[in-house]
C-alpha cells in the first residue's frame, strides 16, 4: 500500500527525534534557567546542533530537502559572503573562530526543518510549550522586581543580563500569544491573552521603548492576516503606549531619542567610505557622538551594521532574505503556522531598526529577533513544500487492483470518479481535461487534501485525508479519505416531514451564516455536498472547490454562494418555497440582521423570477 498523506518523510530514531526536540525547548527556554550565556551556547550544541548533525549525517537526503529551501538557500549566500568578508576584516577575533558563527546559525535552520519534516505539529506545539515556560518565568521575573526594584529597570531571570537584552526574549514570546490570539481560530481568547499578560508586563518593567513600537508595526502587518482582531490589537498598544506616557512619562520620555538620530548620521557616514564590501565582518566601529564622554561601539540598527560590515553586497543578501521570508509568508498567508512565523520575524524585523545589531553571534538573545524566527519560517515552508509533494504515483495496473475489489459510489462517461476500497476508505479521482491546465501545478486532489485539512483547523468536520494518489499515463489524481459518517442534507430532507425538516433549515442558515462570516468561499455549496452526522452536526464534503479569506465574505460572494446553490430545484424548492423564514432566521443568528435581510431580498427575486 502506498504511504499515508503526511508532511514528510519519518525520522527513523525516535530516541534522536526526542533528542532534538527537548533541544529545541531547551533553546527556547534556556535563558531563563542557565547561569550565563555561556553554558546556554553550551547547551544549544549539546541537545540542538548536534543531534540535527548526527541526522544529516546519516541522512543526507534532509540535507537536499533542507536547500531546496529558498529562504535557507537565501542565508547560504549571506553566509558565503560573510564568509568571504573574513579576508580583508580587521576583527581581534581569529577567522578560524568566526567562521564557525554561520555553521552555528545553519543548524538551528536545519533542525528547525527536521522537526517540521517529522511532524510540523510537534514543531508548534514545542514552540507553545517554551511560550508557555516564557510566560511563568516573566511572573518569577516580575515577583523578584517587585521585592527590589532599586535598579529602576526588570532584567530577568538566569542568563539574561541587561533590560534591553531581556526585552528581545520577552517581547518574542509576547508577539507569540498574541498572534495566537489574532490568527488561531481555534485557541480561547482568554488563554492567549492569559500567556501573553505577564510577558507584556515584563516588557514594560523592562523600561525598554523598542518592544512597544515593534510590537505596534506588528500589529500593522497582522491586519493583512486577520483585520478584526489585529486593529483590536494595534488599538490595544497604542492605547497602551499612551497610559505609560501619562502614568510615566519619565520612563518613556526622560532618555529621549538615545542620541539615535546622531548614531545613524555617523554610522552612514563611515559606512560610505566602504560602500560596496564594508569593512568584513566583526570589524570594530566607534562613534563619536557630541554629548556623550566616551566613545559608541553600537549603531543600534541591525541593517546598518550589516552594510558597516558587510557593505552594500551584504546589506542586499541580507534584506534578500527577508524579502523571500515575507513572499513566501503572503504566498500561504492562510497557513496558520506561516501566520505565526511571519508575525515572530515581523517582530524582530521591527526591533532590529533600533536594537539588535549584533546579527549573527553564538546563541543569545538576539536570535530571538533574527534566527530563531527566521529558521520557524523556513522550516514551515519546507513543510508545506513537502505536502505538496507528497503524492504517490500509480500504475494503470495497480489502480485497476484498487478499484477491482471497490464499490463504485459514483461514475461517469469516462470512469470512475468515486469508489468506496475494500479497507472503508474513499477514492476520489480528477481528471485533467485540458492539455494546459491549473491542475498541472495545483491539482484537485491537493485543493481538497489542503482544504479538508484547513476546514478541520477552522472548527468546520470534513474528510480526514489519508493519502494522495498520482496516475500519469491516465492524466489522474486522486485522494483517498476516511469518510464521514452521516447523510447529505438532500437525502434526510426527503424523509423528513415539513415540520423537522424545518429545524434543519434553520441549522443550515445557522451553518452557512457561519461559512460566510469565517471568509469560506464554497463555490460548490449545495445539499448534497453538507452533510448531517449521527451528533447533529453538520459537515462539508467534495471540498476540492473552496476559497478562503481573512474576513467576512463580501455579499457580492454570498448572493453568487446562494444562487449557485439554489440552480438545484429540490434545494431551491426546500429554501425559498418551503423554508424561506427559517433560513434567515438561522443566518441572522451569525451574520446579524442586515446581512440577513439582504439575502432574504435575493431569495425572493429568485422566487419571483422562478414563477
Amino acid at each position: 500500500m502506498p504511504k499515508l498523506y503526511s508532511s514528510a518523510p519519518l525520522l527513523d530514531h525516535p530516541i534522536t527525534y526526542g533528542w532534538l526536540t527537548l533541544g529545541y525547548v531547551a533553546l527556547l527556554t534556556g535563558l531563563f534557567w542557565q547561569e550565563d550565556t555561556s553554558a546556554y551556547t553550551k547547551l544549544y550544541y549539546a541537545l540542538l546542533a548536534t543531534p540535527a548533525l548526527v541526522i544529516l549525517l546519516a541522512q543526507p537526503t534532509y540535507m537536499k530537502i533542507i536547500l531546496r529551501e529558498p529562504i535557507v538557500l537565501s542565508y547560504l549566500a549571506f553566509g558565503a559572503w560573510l564568509l568571504l568578508s573574513l579576508t580583508w576584516t580587521s576583527a581581534d577575533t581569529s577567522p578560524a573562530s568566526l567562521a564557525k558563527r554561520p555553521l552555528y546559525v545553519f543548524m538551528i535552520f536545519a533542525a528547525s526543518a527536521l522537526l517540521a519534516i517529522k511532524d510540523e505539529q510537534l514543531l508548534l506545539k514545542a514552540l507553545r510549550i517554551a511560550a508557555v515556560f516564557a510566560s511563568l518565568a516573566a511572573l518569577i521575573g516580575l515577583a523578584i522586581f517587585a521585592e527590589s526594584p532599586q535598579s529602576g529597570r526588570m532584567i530577568g531571570t538566569g542568563a539574561l543580563s541587561n533590560p534591553l537584552l531581556s526585552s528581545h526574549v520577552y517581547g518574542f514570546f509576547c508577539t507569540y500569544w498574541i498572534a495566537i490570539w489574532v490568527a488561531d481560530r481555534k485557541s480561547p481568547s482568554w488563554l492567549s491573552m492569559t500567556f501573553a499578560a505577564p510577558l507584556l508586563a515584563a516588557l514594560l518593567a523592562t523600561g525598554s521603548r523598542t518592544p512597544l513600537v515593534a510590537l505596534a508595526l506588528t500589529g500593522v502587518w497582522m491586519l493583512a492576516l486577520a483585520r478584526q482582531r489585529a486593529l483590536y490589537f494595534l488599538a490595544a498598544t497604542i492605547i497602551t503606549s499612551v497610559l505609560g506616557l501619562l502614568l510615566a512619562p519619565e520612563s518613556l520620555l526622560a532618555r529621549g531619542m538615545s542620541y539615535r538620530p546622531e548614531l545613524w548620521t555617523e554610522a552612514i557616514q563611515q559606512a560610505y567610505r566602504h560602500v560596496w564590501v564594508g569593512r568584513g565582518y566583526e570589524a570594530d566601529f566607534s562613534f563619536l557622538i557630541p554629548g556623550i564622554g566616551h566613545p559608541l561601539t553600537d549603531p543600534h540598527n541591525v541593517e546598518l551594521a550589516v552594510l558597516l560590515q558587510l557593505g552594500a553586497i551584504g546589506l542586499t543578501l541580507w534584506i534578500t532574505m527577508y524579502v523571500v521570508t515575507v513572499a513566501r509568508c503572503l504566498t500561504h498567508r492562510h497557513d496558520p503556522g506561516l501566520q505565526l512565523a511571519s508575525a515572530l520575524v515581523m517582530y524582530g524585523l521591527a526591533a532590529g531598526l533600533t536594537e539588535g545589531s549584533n546579527f549573527l553571534s553564538r546563541p543569545n538573545e538576539n536570535w530571538f529577533l533574527i534566527w530563531i524566527p527566521l529558521s520557524l519560517a523556513a522550516a514551515v515552508s519546507i513543510a508545506l513544500r513537502q505536502r505538496a509533494s507528497s503524492s504517490t504515483p500509480l500504475s494503470n495496473d495497480q489502480l485497476a487492483e484498487m478499484l477491482r475489489e471497490a464499490d463504485v459510489i459514483e461514475e461517469d462517461g469516462h470512469g470512475v470518479k468515486v469508489a468506496k476500497l475494500k479497507d472503508g476508505t474513499y477514492l476520489k479521482l480528477f481528471r485533467r481535461k485540458q492539455l494546459l491546465s491549473t491542475a498541472l501545478w495545483a491539482t484537485p486532489s491537493r485543493r481538497f487534501a489542503d482544504n479538508s485539512i484547513h476546514l478541520r483547523s477552522l472548527g468546520i468536520t470534513a474528510p480526514i485525508i489519508k493519502q494522495l494518489v498520482q496516475i500519469p499515463s491516465a492524466k489522474l489524481d486522486g485522494v483517498i479519505y476516511q469518510p464521514l459518517p452521516g447523510d447529505t442534507l438532500r437525502n434526510r430532507w426527503r424523509r423528513l416531514g415539513d415540520t423537522e425538516r424545518e429545524l434543519d433549515v434553520r441549522q443550515f442558515g445557522q451553518f452557512l451564516g457561519a461559512l460566510h462570516q469565517a471568509g469560506i468561499y464554497f463555490r460548490s455549496l449545495h445539499l448534497g455536498n453538507v452533510l448531517k452526522q449521527p451528533d447533529g452536526e453538520l459537515a462539508l464534503i467534495d471540498v476540492s472547490d473552496m476559497r478562503f479569506s481573512q474576513h467576512p465574505l463580501r455579499f457580492g460572494k454570498r448572493r453568487r454562494n446562494l444562487r449557485h446553490m439554489l440552480r438545484y430545484k429540490e434545494d431551491s424548492h426546500w429554501l425559498v418555497t418551503l423554508h424561506s423564514p427559517a433560513l434567515m432566521s438561522g443566518y441572522s443568528e451569525k451574520c446579524g440582521e442586515t446581512a440577513a435581510r439582504k439575502l432574504g431580498e435575493d431569495l425572493s427575486n429568485v422566487q419571483h423570477g422562478s414563477r
